[in-house]
């Protein structure tokens, strides 16, 4: 492969929403000396899955299999036990998985799904591995990784949630992983397997994280923001979570639903940074639309079509596009984008869709 398709190859694993490439000289060491490298996105089942779990991530996995880069999504059923989500019950966890795995399969058809427990079944060297890199990994180190999911209290962890990250380190050398793929909120532990892995001369690894969607309610004021021990705690309280009342749009919500979402998300006049509702042009509408188009009364401007998400920000920051016209675009956008998944579970399945329910934020 010629250095013209390598930086072809490069640009589109690079385009939004990518956010870090630990580093861009070992991704163009790793594509110049294989052409079709693994990479792998590690999901915890866990709540019912939001947009950007989905359409965000869905996106991005499909721009590296356009790359020529062999995708994986684990569904990591393991880690949801470790991590005492859903209770710790088995079956419920595997429903849940099902599901996922048919959200999945949906928006990324040329991907392999694969489950975590199926993975490690009769797998000695994954477990062989895990206690290797246990070894190395001090409690400190370890803890290190976790207050990403705002846990920096000691005293409210559990032994399982320490092997937690050691586990995702497994889970790369299992798949035979060369770019570990998740959003940025996991840094922390692709940069611990990266040096375990130097440490025991295994592979090397090119960890790539994407953006995460901004929670829909109004962000932390600044004197919260300075009260955060690190940087991932503030990415941590502002990202868009399913189990934050308000924050989120779930990849089934109902037209009812969705319009209500929308509608109450933080939006304020002229405002582009940190607005949650120009992200989901930004991050999910112009990516995979292409375009988006404002239908408004002609004594407020009449209908404009937008062809690029730079050209809706600029009317926007010059108050020329007001947030309600906004939100009703984006909620009609969002119901094309939406439909196929919804339409694969309207009516059937109910059993896989109401076993969140118990664990579903009041």
């Amino acid at each position: 492969m010629d250095a013209m398709d390598i930086e072809s190859r490069i640009g589109l694993i690079k385009s939004d929403p990518l956010e870090e490439i630990i580093t861009e000289p070992e991704l163009r060491s790793l594509l110049e000396g294989n052409s079709s490298p693994k990479h792998y996105f590690g999901l915890e089942i866990s709540g019912m899955p939001h947009i950007g779990h989905l359409f965000l991530s869905g996106k991005k996995i499909n721009d590296f299999h356009k790359a020529g880069i062999k995708t994986q999504v684990l569904l990591a059923d393991w880690h949801t036990m470790a991590n005492n989500k859903f209770g710790g019950d088995w079956d419920r966890i595997i429903i849940a998985s099902k599901f996922y795995e048919k959200l999945f399969n949906i928006v990324c058809p040329n991907t392999s799904v694969i489950l975590g427990s199926k993975l490690y079944e009769k797998n000695d060297d994954y477990w062989k591995l895990l206690m290797q890199l246990a070894r190395r990994t001090t409690m400190a180190r370890a803890t290190r990784t976790l207050i990403i999911e705002g846990r920096s209290q000691r005293d409210v962890l559990h032994v399982s949630q320490y092997i937690y990250p050691i586990m995702q380190a497994a889970d790369i050398m299992a798949l035979d992983a060369d770019m570990p793929h998740a959003g940025i909120d996991q840094r922390r532990i692709h940069v611990l397997a990266k040096e375990l892995f130097d440490e025991m001369k295994l592979k090397k690894i090119v960890p790539v994280h994407h953006h995460l969607l901004a929670s829909l309610a109004e962000p932390p004021k600044a004197e919260e923001i300075d009260k955060a021990d690190t940087k991932e705690e503030v990415v941590a309280a502002m990202k868009m979570s399913k189990s934050k009342p308000g924050s989120m749009i779930p990849v089934l919500a109902t037209d009812e639903e969705l319009e209500r979402i929308v509608k109450h998300a933080w939006c304020p006049e002229r405002i582009v940074a940190q607005n949650p509702v120009m992200e989901l042009c930004h991050f999910i509408i112009f990516p995979i639309n292409g375009s988006m188009k404002v239908e408004r009364k002609s004594e407020y401007g009449g209908d404009v079509s937008y062809a690029s998400y730079s050209q809706m920000e600029s009317d926007f920051a010059a108050g020329k596009l007001h947030p309600m016209d906004l939100k009703r675009a984006v909620f009609e956008s969002l119901k094309t984008i939406m439909e196929p998944v919804r339409r694969e579970f309207r009516g059937k399945n109910e059993e896989l869709i109401s076993v969140f329910a118990q664990d579903a934020p009041k």
